[in-house]
């Protein structure tokens, strides 16, 4: 039997090697199966080696010194191995759909060159999440984040996307800056940069030290997962970025940032269970709150599909957050079983949103692969020319809506549960506090239901608006493919839920374990009473029940009825046709006019008139509405109008004359002789 440790090293040769078979293959029928088939055996072998991490006993693995004064330690437990076990799901499923998808590149672009990329941004992914040492977790970290970005910009010959890649760029260096001064912050109390010094440590270190080093790695992988408002990055990247990686952007990479924060609270920075902690809980549900209601703000009022998407990918951040800072709160006032079930819900909402996006982000890469187009407005009429990818988007849709029997039900059912039971929490304070924070959540759940009602029903279900629809074809088998595995998880794990909150459990070492293989959750007060109970289930009866109960009504009260065919009322036009049906923007238009304080919506309108003294005569009318991003007209335009004036200023000492150059080296030497004079004093 391999043992674990070849098992990993295989692994990781595999994404090597097929970067290496990226490079050097050429622009041919067999180039696509060469570049993604070893992507595909390393995701599934990855999959395999994180169940068996999680049934069994954690690796060690340490390299000295790999690079002078640093040695490579790989240390993957069941926390690591439950992050893996979501990229590799994920990433199978992508390979085997990009291999379709990836057509369209075979003669416009290098293929070779994305080949490349793709298996280096997972494996990096991989190799973050298995690191054991602050050194090595930055290097995979950058590693991830630069293929990433160029990725992102793969698409160059758009002005558009070099801008999107440039801000991604810029924000996740940002990020990367507050996690190294985090690391730096116990380095300085350990003197060294392992994990296991921090974890060993961590818990004498002063309470100044773990409070800077929370606040620092909260801004730097709060910015990689896009909570707001450092998210402004996301919604411009993923669009840009080609659909397989938009995928792997928003199912997987930004939960990296989730996987850091996990680490650092509960591993790294020394949490302890006493009130005092409990404002790192709270921080992360406000965070989350915000996150989560603006994200599906911003997401319901767009046209794009792909920025849909993305502005969804902030809010379901939020509701992870949401579950990771209860889980904080909770354990700080000794609530354990409280924490537990706040906890799983977290974790289980962060695998099932991996999956649901997943597929939605390939699924809207199918429709731009097919239509060329990813505005909702140009679109209409897929669901018959389409059906297979209508039908695997609909899955998606309903499960991040949070609607049964699928997957994204029953983890926002676990987190309302947790919501609700912040009232055992003994401080007044923080009771009203969480309420006030849940009544973003609660709305936000309403929100992102009509967001994927718009989304669906603008996409699939209307009649088309543009003469291309007439040469739409199905995608290939292989994208399809792709789509249905990870359908099939969101299927599997709301009817089944157990496999999740089990999975998440045994990560954790929770003492938390389903009943049956379909209930989801059983809750009882501090007397042992029984008040909050999910079985899957008696959900589906209750639904089967009540289709067919409606159903059952409707024969009876109709009777037998004769069927008459009369001409649609069409208000004298005589036919009715696709410019007189609701738009992605008309929808929308009740949620600006609420919240146009959030959106700033200018609308404008033009008329043509058959005669020109008559203004009931309109002949046409030509209608546009936009919105503007209120975070980068407020704080980022600011701050970068700021900079680059102080910039300005400071480039003045570039005289560009050697005189003052050599004036500027002889201060600084005389200044810091002077510091080491008063420092020796």
């Amino acid at each position: 039997m391999i043992s674990d440790l070849v098992l990993f090293q295989v692994i990781v040769l595999l994404f090597l090697g097929g970067a290496m078979l990226g490079l050097a293959s050429r622009n041919g029928r067999f180039a696509r199966p060469i570049i993604f088939i070893p992507p595909m055996i390393g995701s599934a072998l990855a999959v395999l080696f994180s169940i068996d991490i999680l049934t069994g006993k954690p690796l060690s693995w340490i390299v000295p010194n790999m690079v002078p004064f640093f040695n490579l330690e790989v240390f993957v437990d069941g926390v690591s191995a439950f992050f893996m076990l979501m990229i590799g799901i994920v990433s199978f499923a992508v390979s085997l759909y990009s291999i379709g998808y990836s057509r369209e590149y075979q003669v416009t672009k290098r293929i070779s060159v994305f080949g490349f990329l793709f298996n280096v941004f997972v494996v990096s992914m991989l190799l973050v999440v298995s690191s054991n040492n602050g050194f090595f977790f930055l290097v995979f970290w950058e590693l991830m984040s630069l293929t990433s970005f160029f990725l992102v910009i793969y698409d160059h010959d758009k002005e558009e996307n070099i801008k999107s890649g440039m801000t991604y760029l810029v924000m996740t260096h940002f990020g990367t800056a507050f996690i190294f001064v985090s690391f730096l912050l116990g380095y300085l109390q350990t003197g060294s940069l392992s994990f296991d010094s921090l974890r060993n440590s961590s818990p004498s270190f002063p309470f100044l030290i773990k409070n800077l080093m929370f606040v620092f790695a909260f801004v730097g992988f709060g910015t990689k997962a896009g909570i707001v408002p450092l998210h402004t990055w996301l919604p411009k990247a993923h669009p840009s970025a080609p659909s397989n990686i938009s995928a792997l952007m928003s199912a997987v990479m930004i939960k990296m940032g989730i996987y850091g924060l996990v680490r650092i609270v509960f591993d790294l920075a020394g949490f302890g269970a006493t009130p005092d902690f409990a404002w790192w809980g709270m921080l992360m549900v406000v965070a989350g709150s915000a996150s989560a209601l603006i994200g599906v703000l911003y997401a319901i009022v767009e046209r794009d599909i792909k920025r849909v998407l993305a502005y969804s990918s902030i809010e379901n951040i939020g509701i992870i957050l949401i579950g990771l800072g209860l889980s904080v709160i909770f354990a700080s006032y000794h609530l354990a079983s409280l924490s537990a079930l706040a906890l799983v819900a977290s974790m289980f909402h962060t695998i099932n949103h991996a999956f649901f996006k997943g597929l939605l982000f390939m699924g809207a890469g199918s429709v731009v692969y097919a239509t060329h187009t990813k505005d909702m407005e140009k679109l209409g009429g897929l669901v018959r020319l389409m059906p297979w990818t209508s039908l695997l988007f609909l899955v998606g849709a309903i499960s991040i809506s949070g609607l049964p029997p699928f997957n994204g039900f029953v983890s926002e059912w676990l987190a309302l549960q947790a919501l609700l039971s912040s009232s055992q929490i003994p401080s007044t304070i923080l009771q009203i506090s969480i309420a006030f924070a849940s009544l973003p959540l609660a709305l936000t759940i309403g929100l992102a239901a009509g967001t994927f009602v718009r989304l669906f029903a603008m996409t699939f279900l209307s009649k088309a608006r543009s003469k291309f629809s007439l040469n739409i074809r199905e995608v290939s088998r292989n994208m399809i493919a792709g789509m249905a595995i990870l359908a099939s998880a969101c299927a599997l794990f709301g009817i089944v839920p157990s496999l999740g909150i089990s999975l998440s459990s045994t990560a954790f070492h929770l003492p938390y374990q389903p009943s049956s293989p379909f209930d989801a959750v059983s809750l009882q007060n501090a007397s042992g009473k029984s008040f909050a109970n999910l079985s899957m289930p008696v959900v589906a009866m209750m639904l089967s029940g009540m289709a067919l109960a409606v159903f059952g009504f409707i024969r009876v009260m109709s009777g037998k009825t004769t069927k008459t065919t009369y001409g649609t009322w069409d208000c004298g036009f005589g036919n009715l046709n696709e410019r007189m049906e609701y738009t992605a923007t008309s929808l929308s238009q009740p949620i600006r006019a609420v919240f146009k304080a959030l959106f700033k919506s200018h609308n404008e309108s033009d008329k043509e008139l058959y005669v020109r003294t008559n203004p009931y005569l309109v002949k046409s009318i030509i209608f546009k509405s936009s919105t503007r991003n209120i975070f980068e007209e407020n704080l980022y335009n600011p701050i970068v109008s700021s900079t680059i004036l102080v910039l300005d200023k400071i480039r003045k000492i570039q005289t560009g004359k050697i005189n003052s150059y050599l004036l500027y080296i002889m201060l600084t030497i005389i200044l810091l002789l002077l510091f080491v004079r008063l420092s020796h004093a």
